[in-house]
């Protein structure tokens, strides 16, 4: 689990557009979205597949948590906008480090 605080000089609007464009690249699917203010998106459950023992491994994979990311933004006072990333799981840390990759 992650979170990242980031600063951005770019407007609100263009920096939500790039943040649903890197979660596009992502095999994340877009659960919820609040136009230009927040989105959350899933991804997989954590699963390892060193559990192999049937039937538990179906109880294993359906007790996993998805993984998550949400994306929060706020405009600034003087100009662009603050960048709020929370994730959850390994693969919600990787879609985060996109979004952090793609902002900086």
């Amino acid at each position: 689990m992650g979170s990242e605080l980031i600063d951005v000089k770019e407007s609100v609007e263009d920096t939500f557009s790039k943040i649903q464009r890197a979660i596009g690249k992502s095999d994340y699917k877009i659960k919820t979205v609040e136009a230009n203010k927040s989105i959350i998106a899933e991804g997989n459950r954590e699963f390892s597949w060193a559990i192999l023992i049937w039937p538990a491994a179906i109880v294993y994979y359906f007790t996993r948590q998805r993984s998550s990311v949400t994306v929060i933004t706020t405009p600034n006072v003087d100009s662009g906008c603050k960048v709020t990333i929370n994730s959850n799981g390994k693969t919600g840390d990787q879609v985060m480090a996109l979004i952090v990759e793609i902002l900086q």
